[in-house]
């Protein structure tokens, strides 16, 4: 796990369907672009998914149903980290490393914006349910 990279756990209830959880959160990302996408019984992965965010993340959404209750894994990675290498030295070259805080502030906030967007879209799917 890298330092923008987003990680969720969150339990389901038992009588809840995985096949419909993996649906609906397909629907809600697929909802502006179409993405590449590797998907099985339990599990579904977006290549390359803007998650309501500038940067690019590789997604995948994962459902443990050995437990007494279904535990859904969410482990989004930044896929723009050579954007994000060339931004720093730039910023390191032409700013004299202040830029480069401005860099790191941008993808932190890149950060939590994928997390909100995730956390309401598992929220909305309970709420739903």
């Amino acid at each position: 796990m890298g330092l923008f990279d987003v990680s969720i756990k969150n339990k389901l209830k038992k009588d809840t369907i995985h096949k419909d959880f993996l649906e609906f959160m397909k629907k809600n990302i697929l909802r502006q672009k179409d993405y590449e996408i590797d998907q099985d019984n339990h599990s579904i992965e977006f290549k390359k998914a803007h998650l309501q965010t500038l940067l690019k993340y590789n997604t995948k959404i994962e459902i443990d149903s050995s437990k007494h209750e279904k535990e859904i894994t969410v482990n989004a990675e930044l896929a723009d980290t050579l954007i994000l290498t060339i931004l720093i030295i730039l910023a390191i070259l032409f700013t004299y490393g202040f830029g480069v805080i401005v860099v790191v502030v941008f993808a932190y906030f890149q950060k939590k914006k994928a997390t909100h967007y995730l956390e309401t879209l598992i929220t909305n799917y309970k709420t739903i349910t």
